[in-house]
């Protein structure tokens, strides 16, 4: 199957003038229940991500996913390179895993959009359970903790225009607005909450089910329990940390066996669990919903806040954190508003005329000035940096 879909892609992009390169990449999956052809499938998807991710990757049905429900087992890939090729180098069983080595041919996709290197800041928040009671089976109460967690390092990995300034420890209580009525609510608290801790984005999730029912079987004795699957439904929230809109709402669904006793207390925060069948499922469909947001903000420009300014210079919060760089052109966006005809108050932004450059670049700040030397008038801390 996955020979196919790479062929497909290369008859796609044969016709491309650009030039292809080679990623050798390694893969590996635990054999789990004995099964080596699913953990064989499984290793070769992750060496095909690897490639992806050298050459700034993303998963083709994940677009599928941020508007919407990913249910497929089967993935199509896509990058800033097409795979045109690839071909099995080696593979091994060793011991309870299975590992591949993938050589892939990559083309540069001429439709993906220009990209100055700098990343956009994102706030991760806990993720909510809508019932808390499924969370007693195996008394994983700390797995929304756990799976936000592992969510932000996926961010780290993965993600070309992403960047995590931070990952809560506890839920600011941004989730109540989320799964209610209270738009204006939400828009006042994420503008806040981003503002504190210097972010373009908010993301928020919310288990809407993570329960866990027994296998289908001939009824066993009763002093013997019967093994349980587990599903999970988890909806991200991707929200605009200066406009308090939510941009977008991506789900996933999967399902796994629950691989422990029936009264085990199970160490959620253990590498253990997230190589066995539910963990392992749960962070593939999370790697899929950051490569669906990967797509969402590749393309949109970074935005930052004016911290300080003066006739001479203004400075952002914009820095090396962020991957910023000397020379970065820049515009400056004031806030403002105006009545409809409806007499309701509606917020816009008017654009500065002068355009500005970096000059200096600090860990978290940096410095730009007029690229004409003209005096800076009317800026003031925090109207709204945007990279060009």
């Amino acid at each position: 199957m996955w020979r196919l879909t790479l062929f497909l892609l290369a008859l796609v992009y044969a016709g491309t003038g650009y030039t292809a390169d080679w990623y050798e990449t390694r893969g590996w999956a635990p054999i789990i229940n004995g099964n080596v052809e699913a953990a064989r499938e499984r290793a070769i998807e992750n060496a095909l991500r690897e490639s992806l991710d050298l050459a700034g990757g993303t998963v083709h049905s994940v677009e599928d996913v941020v508007n919407g429900v990913l249910t497929g087992q089967r993935l199509q890939w896509r990058s800033n390179g097409a795979i045109e090729h690839a071909s099995l180098v080696r593979e091994r069983t060793n011991g309870q895993r299975h590992e591949v080595t993938l050589r892939t041919l990559v083309r540069p996709n001429v439709n993906a959009c220009e990209d100055h290197g700098v990343k956009r800041s994102v706030l991760i928040t806990p993720f909510a359970v809508a019932q808390r009671e499924h969370l007693a089976h195996g008394q994983v109460y700390e797995l929304d903790a756990a799976s936000s967690f592992r969510f932000s390092r996926l961010v780290g990995q993965h993600s070309q225009s992403l960047i995590v300034s931070q990952t809560l420890p506890s839920d600011p209580g941004l989730t109540r607005y989320l799964t209610g009525n209270h738009t204006e609510q939400l828009a006042d608290f994420t503008r806040r909450q981003a503002r504190e801790f210097n972010s373009q984005y908010i993301i928020a999730g919310v288990f809407h089910d993570i329960s866990a029912t027994p296998q289908p079987g001939p009824r066993l004795l009763f002093w013997r329990h019967p093994k349980y699957n587990r599903q999970f439904e988890l909806s991200l929230y991707l929200l605009d940390g200066y406009s308090g809109e939510r941009i977008t709402t991506a789900s996933i669904t999967g399902e796994a066996d629950w691989d422990y006793p029936y009264n085990a207390a199970v160490d959620v925060h253990s590498e253990l669990f997230w190589r066995q069948g539910f963990g392992q499922e749960l962070e593939a469909k999370m790697r899929d919903l950051v490569y669906g947001l990967e797509q969402k903000v590749q393309c949109t420009p970074v935005k930052g806040l004016v911290v300080r300014a003066s006739d001479g210079a203004i400075h952002s919060n914009l820095g090396e954190r962020q991957q910023l760089s000397i020379g970065t052109r820049a515009r400056i966006l004031h806030r403002g508003g105006f009545l409809d005809e409806l007499g309701q108050y509606r917020e816009q932004w008017v654009l500065n005329p002068t355009e500005l450059e970096v000059t200096q670049v600090y860990a978290s700040s940096s410095e730009l000035r007029s690229v004409s030397g003209e005096p800076l008038v009317g800026i003031q801390a925090r109207d709204m940096v945007i990279l060009q």
